[in-house]
């Protein structure tokens, strides 16, 4: 502990809709000699005292009943500036579930306290946390001043001077190195770092490096590692994902990131990579489910946006369009109809017009589910006519929509008018429009054709002409690991079908096997590669005892 710590120069802001804790807290800090605690029940008026002043110590509940919470708190006054950099802010807790630590921890407050705590583990970790903050100060204040050589130059400093930061400020310093795409030098520091200390975030970060430069086939074995040793760093599971992402693997991407939510769902970039994967596998429901949490989660802070109304109203049409249940569909459609109960007290951050056309086109869109095209058009010209009649005024988050509806509609010349205005500023909602009318990724569609007509002339015996579409189908999504079983398997059945060494097939195949050994697989893949691979040694061995007979 600092003896030469001083409270009495703090100004210390409590934020807790609880009086009681208020209380406890405030005689805590009143009792290590603090002069100047104020208290607030709610984030809101939280935000309204930071914007006139300013606090050294802020101590804000995670949960604040209605309104914004503490988390959502923390955004918003880094958002707006409001959080002067030698401010220390603790999230405090007394909720333990998973989702709610994991969440707090992955906002990176300058600390984070579980409810009950003492008043002498209270006092430790504050004088920490300021320690830290003082010590990191040029660093911090150099990044306000958008000096990134400055910042360079404070973390070298850091690193040189002080033992206990010392380590903190290598990894921090790749970190800023990984932000502006200077990927070579991060690798070295991050490099050079685990080969002195295994450290975990050090892994993670180079995990990251690797994903960022395309070098998946070092990420993936890295990233897959901390994730089975280390459950609850969920970055480690985004990064892992991105990487079977970018290599083609949606399916696998998925799954990934389905396991970190299991872990926490109070991430919204986590949400967004769940939906557009969702999307991109034609998992609709999985879709519709992220699209909700997202929603939910930016409901009444710096994040709500028409945009995430609208592309869950799509998510469940999507899901409807392809509901074979007319009573499942029935529910379904219901949902929406639900989001325009008082819709003004429900989403007050839409203007009242663009909301009434956002309820016009969502009705209309029900009406053309069900199979009523003329009542389909009618709501819609009729809700949607300023935005028809003067399609520069249409808010970018509706132009999209409305023109995909006016076409399945065959109002051709209304989707023309709005066309060059259109701006997409959604990959989410580009997707749901592509799901929505038929049409999928470029990407997907040419991997997904020359694997079929791979399989196809398999099928017909034509194992040149398959060995081409399976190859070609790699070449657009190399993880995928189905295609790459698809090419070992049509190049053994070349090999039997010649009956004589094929060097540049076996050679074809060895690279195949390496390629997959890094790669989680599921346990059918598992299985088959393991009988593909017996085959191919019970080749190998017939040949060498052909060419020693």
């Amino acid at each position: 502990m600092n003896k030469n710590f001083d409270y009495r120069n703090k100004r210390v802001l409590i934020v807790d809709d609880q009086r009681a804790f208020q209380i406890m807290l405030k005689t805590m800090l009143i009792n290590f000699g603090a002069k100047d605690v104020t208290h607030v029940g709610s984030a809101e008026d939280a935000l309204k005292l930071c914007r006139h002043d300013s606090f050294d110590l802020l101590l804000v509940d995670y949960n604040l009943g209605s309104g914004i919470n503490g988390r959502q708190l923390f955004e918003a006054l880094k958002m707006d500036n409001l959080l002067p950099i030698h401010t220390v802010f603790f999230l405090v807790t007394g909720d333990n579930s998973k989702a709610i630590v994991l969440s707090a921890i992955q906002m990176t407050p300058d600390d984070y306290l579980m409810k009950p705590f003492s008043q002498n583990e209270l006092n430790l970790r504050i004088q920490k946390a300021f320690n830290k903050k003082e010590t990191l100060l040029p660093i911090y204040q150099a990044i306000k001043n958008d000096d990134f050589d400055q910042v360079m130059e404070e973390c070298d400093n850091a690193i040189i001077y002080s033992s206990r930061y010392r380590n903190y400020c290598r990894l921090f310093k790749a970190d800023l190195l990984i932000e502006k795409a200077r990927y070579d030098e991060a690798r070295i520091i991050l490099e050079d770092f685990i080969e002195d200390h295994p450290h975990t975030q050090a892994q993670l970060l180079l995990g990251r490096v690797y994903c960022l430069e395309k070098k998946y086939q070092q990420a993936i074995p890295l990233l897959s590692d901390i994730v089975k040793h280390n459950p609850m760093i969920l970055d480690g599971y985004d990064w892992l994902a991105q990487c079977f992402k970018e290599g083609g693997d949606t399916e696998k991407a998925l799954e990934i990131v389905q396991r970190a939510i299991k872990h926490s769902h109070l991430s919204l970039d986590r949400q967004k990579l769940l939906a557009e994967l969702a999307l991109d596998t034609h998992m609709n429901a999985v879709a519709k489910e992220a699209f909700f949490a997202i929603l939910m989660q930016t409901k009444n802070t710096i994040h709500q946006d028409p945009q995430h109304l609208i592309n869950y109203v799509q998510s469940i049409i999507l899901l409807a369009k392809n509901e074979g249940d007319q009573f499942k569909q029935g529910r379904l459609l219901q949902e929406i109809s639900g989001l325009f109960h008082r819709s003004s007290q429900q989403h007050p951050y839409v203007e009242e017009e663009e909301l009434l056309a956002l309820e016009g086109y969502s009705l209309a869109s029900i009406h053309n589910v069900k199979g009523n095209q003329v009542k389909a058009k009618n709501t819609l010209l009729k809700s949607n006519e300023t935005y028809l009649t003067e399609p520069q005024i249409t808010p970018e988050w509706l132009g999209p929509q409305l023109a995909n509806l006016l076409i399945e509609l065959e109002e051709f010349e209304f989707a023309e008018r709005l066309k060059p205005y259109i701006r997409h500023t959604s990959t989410h909602s580009e997707k749901l429009l592509a799901n929505i009318s038929g049409e999928e990724d470029s990407k997907e569609i040419q991997f997904q054709h020359h694997n079929k007509l791979g399989i196809e002339a398999f099928s017909d015996g034509k194992l040149e002409v398959a060995l081409e579409h399976f190859e070609t189908a790699l070449s657009i999504a190399p993880l995928n690991t189905g295609a790459a079983l698809n090419k070992v398997q049509v190049c053994l059945a070349l090999l039997v079908k010649v009956d004589r060494p094929w060097p540049e097939i076996t050679k074809n195949i060895s690279e195949t096997f390496i390629a997959l050994e890094d790669f989680p697989l599921s346990e059918q893949q598992s299985e088959r590669k393991a009988e593909l691979r017996k085959e191919f040694n019970i080749q190998r061995m017939q040949a060498k005892k052909r060419a020693n007979s």
